[in-house]
């Protein structure tokens, strides 16, 4: 197994793993076909690392990318403490049914902390499903620091399929 920062080249199976994880409960309504998705979600990939703000993660067997994990970095505003700081924001965690319960996204959230700690990021914050509360609790997270939110709109809306 090999972790690692995605390359653009892992760009066109990270796509498809996106679409895999947001349609795999079936919850969701698809407003476009897969290979409709498979182009534009590429696109924001090639857009979001050439901003500098956003680092994919995966893990890798044998040149399948079998688990995913993206980090947003944030720009804070200036303190008189420290006038430049980021914080991170992990999102689209995921690994193929297949693989789970072996460690391996464990691991990659472990090589995801290595790294952020090295980018000097003051801290990581996630808004996790209920299910997926007890894997970052065990990778160090907690949920101490309370988060307000101000709902704008529904998550999903049919007005895309329109």
């Amino acid at each position: 197994m090999k972790y690692r920062i995605a390359q653009e080249d892992d760009f066109e199976q990270l796509a498809k793993l996106r679409w895999d994880f947001r349609m795999e409960s079936g919850e969701e309504k698809a407003a476009m076909s897969r290979s409709e998705f498979v182009s534009e979600c590429m696109l924001f990939f090639t857009k979001a690392v050439s901003s500098g703000y956003h680092t994919f993660w995966i893990a890798e067997d044998e040149g399948e990318i079998i688990g995913q994990l993206f980090v947003h970095k944030i720009d804070m505003v200036p303190r008189p403490c420290r006038i430049d700081d980021q914080f991170g924001y992990i999102t689209n965690n995921y690994t193929k049914p297949a693989f789970r319960g072996k460690g391996i996204g464990s691991e990659l959230l472990k090589r995801v902390i290595e790294w952020a700690t090295g980018e000097d990021l003051e801290l990581l914050i996630v808004y996790p499903s209920e299910r997926a509360e007890k894997f970052y609790k065990r990778g160090g997270f907690d949920a101490s620091n309370d988060v307000m939110e101000l709902k704008l709109r529904d998550y999903y809306s049919d007005d895309w399929l329109e």
